[in-house]
């Protein structure tokens, strides 16, 4: 992997495939990587694997190496196979075929930084990552609700909430909105909310998730505010004018101790947080 002396990366560095590349024959340069090659368009010479020079194609905007099919196939590439770089001028590079074995793939788990290149892969948009999220959560409602919850989705995000929840028999909802993130800061998940986009209300709760890429997942751990609490206690964050964010930061574990701990619960204790706002919605509502 690449390491920095004297302020320069060196010229070698390995990059994992995955299925995506081998589908459509191209290799991504991960973002650390990248001011190894041409800022422009640009044909780069490359030995694949012993054979002979190889003029590929590169895309500096998507960070891509085009042209690999054939050599795909013919060295029968799966996933978690290792491709190994090491730059040999300008435009040139040596590129080096390291086999996984099955016992290797199906055993050693993603490293964090190889798993966050996965998820990062296809030009993901937000909002695209943001319905992943929503949709686990709406998932965990569902299961643990064991058919007594109920949740929808409004038709159109003009509310700022992103889902409805019902209790069977109990005709007053509770409103969450799904704020998520595909990587963490440091070691915290940080999530923003738009002021104008939160209106705090005792029936609406901010649910905060962190996807974690090497569980393919949304993390044990899980974020759940009410939405009054959650505007007290965030900072607040200015982004020049009618952009004022309310910001959260905070690892998510159970033996955190900040303003925020009260809040990080265990994903699958959601439900019974919820059935605990419904009990206190039933007292007043009866």
């Amino acid at each position: 992997m690449f390491k920095l002396t004297e302020n320069k990366l060196e010229t070698t560095f390995s990059k994992s495939i995955i299925p995506i590349e081998i589908e459509l024959g191209f290799i991504r340069i991960p973002n650390k990587y990248k001011g190894l090659f041409p800022k422009e368009n640009s044909h780069i010479g490359f030995y694949l694997d012993g054979a002979e020079k190889t003029e590929l194609s590169y895309n500096p905007k998507h960070q891509r190496i085009f042209g690999l099919v054939n050599f795909f196939k013919s060295k029968k590439v799966e996933p978690r196979d290792v491709l190994r770089f090491e730059k040999i001028s300008d435009k040139e590079f040596k590129i080096t075929l390291e086999k996984a074995s099955q016992q290797e793939s199906a055993e050693k788990p993603l490293g964090e930084e190889e798993a966050q290149e996965i998820i990062d892969m296809g030009e993901i948009s937000s909002q695209a990552k943001g319905n992943i999220v929503e949709s686990r959560i709406k998932e965990l409602i569902t299961l643990y609700g064991q058919g007594v919850l109920n949740v929808y989705e409004p038709s159109a995000d003009i509310e700022g909430i992103d889902l409805v929840v019902l209790k069977r028999k109990v005709f007053q909802p509770l409103f969450i909105q799904v704020k998520s993130n595909f990587k963490l800061q440091g070691k915290n998940l940080q999530i923003a909310v738009k002021s104008k986009a939160l209106n705090p209300h005792h029936t609406l709760f901010i649910v905060g998730a962190y996807y974690n890429p090497q569980k393919m997942d949304i993390d044990d751990y899980i974020i759940f505010a009410p939405s009054k609490d959650f505007i007290q206690k965030a900072n607040i964050i200015y982004k020049g004018t009618d952009k004022e964010m309310y910001v959260l930061s905070t690892p998510l574990r159970a033996d955190t101790h900040n303003r925020f701990s009260e809040f990080i619960i265990r994903k699958d204790n959601l439900v019974p947080k919820i059935f605990e706002k419904f009990n206190e919605i039933e007292k007043y509502y009866k």
